[in-house]
């Protein structure tokens, strides 16, 4: 490994330590930028992430289409995610894409379609939760929430400032069911829903 992406690999790795710690008031000031940043780091921490990957890691922002709060979103997090596609995760190449959601079947021809390994759901998708848990477990896809409440509702993987800190969440037994396996290293630095 050349020195550089060494250099590159402990400074994320550094910066997630400190964005960990840093405070935060509520969890509307945990920018997209910052999301971006945890959950790109978080993702690395998943020993099947090059199987379930294949030759690049493909990054799905998923939105419901006509709300105006969950295009905002996506809107943000789109942007937010864009820079990742100039660097790599364990050696992947990133991709990220904007996915509306038009129900099951849709979403599981746009996640086999277009190589989605993750999938970012935005806000407005509260009813269509079992519809893409049934697609993430069925093609072993993480999913990253961007609402608390969603982590006990069978997401995955979710970044909050909780009690004034940023803290990442993983809800065990989903990523288990989405073929997602974090280790020890990750789970000391998350807090596990149940």
């Amino acid at each position: 490994m050349s020195m550089s992406k060494q250099w590159l690999g402990l400074t994320i790795r550094g910066l997630l330590v400190v964005l960990l710690f840093c405070r935060a008031s509520h969890a509307a000031d945990l920018p997209p930028s910052k999301q971006a940043i945890f959950l790109a780091r978080v993702i690395a921490y998943d020993g099947n992430l090059k199987v379930r990957a294949g030759a690049a890691l493909n990054i799905g922002i998923l939105v419901k289409k006509g709300d105006a709060d969950s295009e905002r979103l996506a809107d943000s997090v789109l942007k937010a995610f864009l820079p990742l596609e100039a660097a790599t995760v364990l050696g992947l190449a990133v991709k990220v894409s904007r996915v509306n959601f038009g129900g099951r079947d849709s979403l599981d021809k746009s996640v086999r379609e277009g190589g989605i390994d993750t999938l970012y759901v935005c806000s407005g998708l509260d009813a269509n939760l079992a519809d893409i848990k049934s697609v993430a477990h069925a093609r072993k896809v993480l999913t990253m929430a961007s609402k608390e409440d969603h982590l006990k509702l069978g997401l995955s993987l979710g970044v909050f400032s909780i009690d004034g800190k940023n803290t990442i969440l993983v809800n065990l037994e989903a990523s288990r069911e989405e073929g997602v396996a974090f280790g020890p290293e990750l789970l000391r630095l998350a807090t596990v829903v149940r």
